[in-house]
């Protein structure tokens, strides 16, 4: 499966992302934050580079494909390359990465047309150092501890969009830093109300601002897991169960809240500080992203292995958690369409929507 640099198909970048799987349904999307960072950025990279083709799997964490077998670090998410090279003209198929290191190593090695993805990429730099700790208060926040840590990192947030002259951190549209915090924010939203009945303050205008741009962007919203599977995630690591009970998340048809308050909207509304709506260029030629398959290996007496190590709180790099709840937030939208990215080489991705899958 070399590429040999000949014609536009062999210098295609072929790969397979595998992500974790929901707790709840064992086959949709899961709740790991970093799973979701790269699944953003793998879908924004086939948005804009017509050399990407690429198939999403959601993998039980504890029930492996028969790939991973060697050498696999038990950490999502994984990519097996396919076939491709990387920027020095190295055959990289076969290639299996899955820790965070060899992840962003081997983005940057296929990114070619998107300055903005990558974090070296000085603005990215800037924007991390304002929001690398976010999650880590979020997570000492959780488990029991005073919101003020918390707090005091979404003033420093709100703070930086406010000097920002852009929809989102760096850029008009997505860049690495915000498919970092995204993410993120959006368990602190969900699992936060639900836990603790934590809001974010409505003083902080321009993070709601923020939010309400990323909610109309598909590379977020098509890769978010349901409000159920995020606070499921948070079960191990809160004292007691969520603040709002009804029925059990397994038996509840799954949310996704992307909604802001009316009272929000018309601050925004009245806010002088909006950025340039003309500088941002829709893609009106991808088609929505397919949802990811589930892998399924039928014939196969499957090895088992270990939970992958959650991440204790307040520690970076997340590699994800479980998922499942009844949601603690407020409106809550029903299951966004599928969004789905096309490469003009290869066409609309594939999905076979086979039954089973392998991953947390």
């Amino acid at each position: 499966m070399s590429a040999n640099g000949g014609d536009a198909e062999t210098q295609m970048q072929k790969f397979e992302l595998y992500i974790k799987a929901s707790a709840i349904d064992k086959e949709t999307k899961g709740s790991c934050p970093i799973c979701q960072q790269f699944f953003m950025m793998t879908c924004l990279l086939g948005e804009n580079q017509d050399d990407i083709d690429f198939k999403v799997f959601t993998v039980q964490a504890d029930c492996p494909p028969k790939n991973f077998a060697a050498g696999w670090s038990k950490k999502y998410p994984v990519v097996m390359v396919i076939s491709g090279r990387n920027k020095s003209g190295q055959d990289i198929s076969g290639m299996m990465y899955d820790t965070f290191e060899e992840l962003e190593l081997f983005f940057e090695s296929i990114n070619r047309d998107c300055p903005e993805l990558k974090r070296k990429n000085a603005p990215n730099q800037a924007a991390m150092q304002v929001v690398e700790n976010v999650y880590k208060h979020f997570n000492h926040f959780i488990s029991g501890q005073s919101d003020k840590g918390l707090l005091g990192e979404l003033k420093k947030l709100n703070e930086f969009l406010e000097g920002q002259d852009t929809k989102f951190l760096v850029d008009n549209v997505l860049s690495f830093s915000d498919c970092h915090l995204l993410p993120r924010l959006q368990h602190i939203r969900v699992a936060g109300k639900a836990y603790r009945d934590f809001d974010i303050p409505k003083e902080f205008i321009y993070i709601w601002r923020y939010l309400k741009y990323a909610y109309e962007q598909d590379a977020f919203k098509s890769t978010m897991p349901s409000d159920q599977d995020i606070i499921v995630n948070y079960e191990k690591k809160v004292s007691g169960p969520p603040k709002k009970r009804g029925a059990k998340p397994t038996l509840e048809k799954f949310t996704y809240t992307m909604d802001i308050p009316e009272d929000i909207l018309r601050l925004i509304g009245s806010s002088s500080n909006e950025p340039p709506v003309e500088e941002v260029q829709e893609n009106n030629s991808a088609s929505p992203l397919p949802d990811p398959e589930p892998v399924y290996e039928p014939d196969t007496e499957q090895e088992n292995f270990p939970e992958p190590p959650s991440e204790e709180p307040g520690l970076e790099p997340d590699y994800g958690a479980a998922e499942e709840p009844e949601t603690g937030s407020e409106e809550v939208q029903e299951e966004p369409p599928s969004p789905s990215i096309t490469s003009e080489e290869n066409g609309e991705l594939e999905t076979t929507g086979e039954p089973e899958t392998t991953g947390e």
